[in-house]
């Protein structure tokens, strides 16, 4: 499957590669970042400018984080109105998440557009959801894309014809975090409780 959307990024170019990744930043996995680090290879090898390439991934990445955040804020507070009960229901976490993303938004959108990437998509969905300040948002994603883009860019631009064998190592790397992350959260909640206790 992998070898078959790199063919079409052959032929297709980047925007293929642009749409991919608009529907990855929506949360919707579609393999961009091994296309990404593919495209780098491709530039080592010739086949594309890297700097034109990194401006092109770059912009992308922003669009489509804009266009999450647009995207949840409109489809969230649709879904909330046309069920009220929900809407009672969901209302006292929106205001806790928006509370959090007051005071740590700009971390949490800036180190899930990297570091943490597979987070990013939620951050995404809870900044539209909660109102968080859209111009906060694309300052601090448009930053933390240019790391992205830099370091997965980067990566195929370094390993050249090689970069197939670093994809298993980036991808354990990922869920490591993301594990880990999920780790602090649940010992968080629980010494939480254990406090209230």
């Amino acid at each position: 499957m992998n070898q078959v959307i790199i063919e079409y990024l052959r032929i297709y170019n980047v925007w293929l590669l642009g749409v991919l990744l608009l529907i990855q930043c929506i949360g919707i996995p579609t393999g961009g970042t091994l296309l990404v680090i593919a495209s780098g290879a491709f530039a080592y090898a010739g086949e594309f400018n890297i700097f034109i390439l990194f401006i092109e991934v770059w912009i992308f990445l922003c669009i489509g984080d804009v266009i999450a955040y647009m995207l949840w804020n409109l489809i969230g507070h649709k879904i909330l109105n046309k069920y009220p009960k929900l809407r009672i229901y969901v209302k006292p976490k929106i205001l806790k998440g928006h509370k959090y993303l007051e005071k740590h938004g700009k971390g949490a959108v800036f180190y899930t557009r990297f570091l943490i990437s597979p987070m990013g998509p939620f951050i995404n969905a809870a900044a539209g959801i909660t109102e968080y300040k859209l111009s906060h948002f694309a300052v601090f994603a448009a930053l933390g894309e240019l790391f992205w883009a830099c370091m997965y860019l980067g990566l195929g631009y370094w390993f050249g014809d090689s970069w197939e064998n670093i994809i298993p190592i980036i991808t354990q790397i990922s869920r490591i975090f993301v594990y880990i992350i999920i780790l602090i959260i649940i010992l968080y909640f629980f010494i939480k409780i254990l406090k209230e206790k």
